[in-house]
């Protein structure tokens, strides 16, 4: 088995950390605050002091870290250690542009980079389950891709676009954040109609409005807002809602009902709802 290096143990890393030597690799670990990995010691992984002392004759490094600050500072300090040849996965969730430049940086010093963020909770790290991500040349994705695959239920090499999995893992974490968003609007709904929050969640086991993600995502992003619920009577029960709320506030649905309103003042009040996406869509 290669030797592995990962810096970052958090919650996500450290389940990541727990497969990998599940699997028989061999494990050296750092994180910034070293008592938070001390547990993994007993999962057979070894301790490093510093990224430098982590990386030393590894062939494979892994990153999993908070943002693109520390993604930046964890690599310097990391490169004097760092083999040559060594593959650098990033599992952070990190911005696009940071990502663009991190590869020239890393391509600037002769190291294989790939950006590699996840759809994947703690359990899911440590089952290899969930959907994996993978931005880079596709020569360096396949050298990575048999390592990568075992760590995850779905590995997607988006392509060689050096920012894409970064976009796309910000799309997905922006609509499960509007979801979520959504959820406490309807709990505050019910809560002023005296209906409790779980009473309102038992609707869902029943209406599923997942498919409108499938279908009616499809058509706002192909441009397509013929009409099944025109935008009119949709900014009807919008106020309704906003009505019913009375003083509760609410996360999301003002906000709504003014993008509505922008759009009705335009004309498109017999457009589908989906024409909110109209000048927002490339």
């Amino acid at each position: 088995m290669a030797e592995v290096a990962f810096l970052g143990t958090g919650l996500m890393g450290s389940g990541m950390i727990e497969a990998l030597r599940r699997r028989g690799e061999s494990v050296r670990a750092w994180n910034r605050t070293p008592e938070r990995a001390r547990p993994l010691e007993k999962l057979g992984a070894r301790l490093a002091r510093t990224p430098a002392e982590a990386v030393a004759g590894a062939e494979r490094v892994h990153l999993l870290v908070s943002d693109d600050a520390a993604v930046d500072a964890v690599l310097a300090q990391a490169r004097p250690g760092l083999s040559p040849g060594a593959l650098v996965v990033d599992h952070s969730t990190v911005s696009p542009a940071g990502t663009v430049e991190r590869f020239r940086a890393c391509d600037r010093d002769g190291i294989a980079f790939l950006h590699a963020p996840v759809f994947m909770g703690p359990q899911q790290c440590r089952d290899a389950a969930g959907l994996m991500l993978c931005a880079g040349p596709s020569d360096r994705f396949a050298r990575a891709r048999p390592a990568l695959a075992a760590m995850t239920g779905e590995l997607w090499h988006v392509g060689e676009r050096t920012d894409l999995a970064a976009a796309y893992k910000l799309f997905g974490n922006a609509l499960l954040l509007l979801i979520v968003g959504g959820l406490a609007d309807v709990y505050a709904l019910a809560a002023s109609l005296g209906i409790r929050a779980t009473e309102a969640h038992d609707l869902f086991a029943r209406f599923k409005p997942t498919g409108a993600i499938d279908y009616r995502g499809r058509k706002m992003a192909e441009g397509d807002y013929r009409p099944m619920f025109e935008l009119v009577m949709a900014r009807k029960d919008v106020r309704l809602m906003i009505e019913a709320a009375g003083s509760t506030p609410l996360a999301l649905l003002p906000a709504l009902a003014a993008r509505m309103d922008e759009l009705l003042a335009r004309g498109h009040g017999a457009d589908d709802v989906g024409v909110l996406a109209a000048d927002r869509r490339r």
